[in-house]
């Protein structure tokens, strides 16, 4: 009975998106925040050479097995200027953005927003005046309706201040709002690090009885790539014995060699992702660096990038 209520349902959506000239997005399965074989994209280019906006949508449309969309990333410059890349968060310059992200989630992808990366302050800033910068974040996420926030940490910063940043988010979003973070891979390993952060010890720390695994951060999305590391099985395996569950370490590559250094040609991360699979059935996923210079290297468009990690992780 519910089944045949579902599809009425489903047809008049359709038949009302079709008069309206809208594209019809059969919606994903909800994707548990705890669940491996995560496939995640950064978008940090948002425009193409012209300046126009890229169409995020296909990531839904195109049948990519995208579960996650990371906007980057953003910068707390002061309290009157916080950037999302070169652009004020709340200047009309986003306006195409926005639609974008609303039907990505009515599709079923988680969209996250993430902070720091290679530009330093946002963190230290955060630090010396976190009941200043706090409330102007959290009012970000809240005002765009987002899934997650991930802390790419690329400066030192006190321990304690990213533990409060996650607890404070935990309180004031609940359970179900994603919280990860960006580690460059061999600090997993008690290895070289972009901070001088112990995620051994903040994850030690970062506990929580109600979410996935008690911990707060929901999984990681290291950095195998720029000397780091390297996305393949050696490489997670260090990571995975160092006592890392796989199900919350995402491998992360570069998608071309625009993206930066440490670039894996598709066919081989095809079989490294196949071997570490068979390994870890847990496996917790890849993630691209990033969306926008998507599959230059290897002669495949952005979303056709997108979809062979998908397949890949899929098969």
């Amino acid at each position: 009975m519910w089944f045949r209520f579902a599809v009425q349902i489903v047809t008049v959506l359709s038949l009302c998106q079709s008069a309206f000239g809208l594209p019809f997005l059969v919606p994903r399965d909800t994707r548990d925040n705890s669940t491996p074989l995560r496939n995640v994209a950064y978008v940090q280019t948002f425009t193409d050479s012209s300046g126009s906006f890229l169409d995020l949508t296909q990531l839904a449309t195109q049948n990519t097995g995208v579960t996650h969309v990371i906007l980057s990333s953003l910068h707390l410059d002061s309290p009157t200027e916080i950037h999302l890349n070169d652009n004020d968060i709340g200047s009309s310059y986003w306006d195409p953005l926005w639609p974008m992200v609303q039907t990505l989630q009515s599709a079923g992808i988680k969209v996250m927003l993430m902070m720091g990366g290679a530009a330093h302050g946002s963190y230290v800033n955060l630090a010396n005046n976190f009941d200043t910068y706090y409330p102007l974040l959290l009012q970000i996420l809240q005002d765009h309706n987002l899934d997650g926030f991930d802390f790419d940490v690329e400066e030192n910063v006190a321990l304690s201040v990213l533990l409060r940043l996650a607890q404070q988010f935990d309180a004031d979003l609940g359970t179900d709002f994603i919280l990860t973070a960006a580690p460059v891979a061999s600090a997993l390993r008690n290895g070289g690090n972009l901070n001088n952060v112990s995620w051994t010890d903040l994850d030690t720390a970062a506990v929580s009885s109600v979410r996935p695994n008690g911990k707060l951060f929901n999984w990681y999305n290291a950095q195998f790539y720029e000397g780091w590391g390297t996305p393949d099985e050696s490489s997670y395996e260090a990571v995975i014995n160092n006592g890392w569950d796989p199900s919350r370490i995402v491998m992360g590559t570069i998608v071309s060699m625009r993206a930066g250094s440490g670039w894996t040609p598709l066919s081989t991360l095809a079989t490294d992702i196949s071997a570490i699979k068979a390994k870890y059935p847990n496996f917790g996923g890849v993630f691209g660096w990033e969306y926008g210079v998507a599959g230059v290297s290897d002669g495949v468009s952005l979303v056709g990038w997108e979809a062979a990690i998908g397949q890949d992780l899929a098969a």
